[in-house]
């Protein structure tokens, strides 16, 4: 067996790509580093399907042919111990498969199938949750597997983790983007000045371009500020009450104010808001500026 398992894993925890490289990248990597740091001819890494009765194989290296292939499938009505016992937490260490109590439940089709005589199954959580099994497979003649093989293959699995947390982080970040952005397309449809403010705070978190030229101040200046710096500083503090009692409920709508622009100009405007909670228990408020109709008389 190859040495230097410690040193392998360490090289793959720091390398450069680990932050950088895409999920189906990343896997490859590490099933073709395992495979060939411990000496195996199949690596592969399973995920659960959202209705956790299923393994979907994200990535399965075959060291002998180099060969790379996904999308395999593991029902559990078809392998109903199997599942179970990944979801007792353990690894499975097989040194004879064909003989061990959960193993033998592939007989019948996998393990022949492939030449499989050993295998090594760790299985992979994410926050306490099983969300998979990283698998080591032994083809043709197995040896047992030893001490420094399972730590390393625990290792390997907590990477898994850490790419498979990373993704999910990089899915959300870009979810919250598109949203973001289909926020921008709406907000700037409409022929209404918008602003959208924390009701908590008072902050400034986003705006249109119909308000940016009511208010002829720019999205850059605004965003960030405390809603109070629309108003001329004489008016901020009464305004700002029935602004509040606005969001609140507590006043009739709208209420009309003036604003103060970037040129110093005074507009009228008729204020109204509405109030969406979030699920984590912040208020966000819309509010929408229309100039006063006295403007027009």
């Amino acid at each position: 067996m190859p040495v230097g398992l410690p040193d392998g894993i360490a090289a793959l925890s720091r390398g450069a790509y680990f932050r950088e490289a895409s999920l189906d990248m990343m896997l490859s990597i590490l099933t073709e580093s395992a495979a060939q740091m411990v000496g195996v001819d199949r690596v592969s890494i399973w995920a659960l399907t959202d209705d956790q009765k299923e393994l979907r194989c994200l990535e399965l290296f075959e060291r002998s042919s180099g060969r790379k292939t996904q999308g395999q499938v593991i029902a559990e009505s078809d392998y109903p111990r199997y599942f179970r016992a990944l979801r007792a937490g353990q690894p499975m260490v097989a040194d004879e498969a064909l003989l061990h109590p959960v193993m033998s439940e592939f007989a019948g089709d996998y393990l022949p199938r492939h030449n499989v005589a050993a295998v090594l199954d760790t299985p992979i959580h994410i926050r306490g949750e099983l969300q998979g099994v990283l698998c080591l497979e032994q083809v043709g003649v197995g040896t047992p597997w030893t001490m420094a093989q399972r730590l390393f293959a625990q290792a390997v699995a907590n990477l898994v983790t850490l790419a498979l947390v990373e993704y999910e982080a990089e899915e959300a970040r870009r979810q919250v983007s598109v949203a973001n952005e289909r926020l921008r397309a709406v907000l700037d449809a409409s022929r209404d000045a918008m602003c959208l403010a924390d009701c908590e705070s008072g902050h400034i978190l986003d705006l249109n371009r119909q308000a940016e030229r009511l208010l002829e101040r720019s999205h850059d200046d605004l965003v960030g500020k405390h809603y109070c710096t629309l108003l001329p500083r004489e008016s901020q503090q009464q305004v700002m009450h029935a602004y509040r009692k606005l969001l609140d409920g507590l006043a009739a709508s709208p209420l009309v104010t003036e604003i103060e622009r970037g040129d110093g100009q005074r507009v009228c405007v008729e204020v109204t808001a509405e109030v969406s909670a979030l699920s984590d228990g912040r208020r966000l408020a819309l509010s929408v500026f229309r100039p006063c109709q006295a403007a027009y008389a």
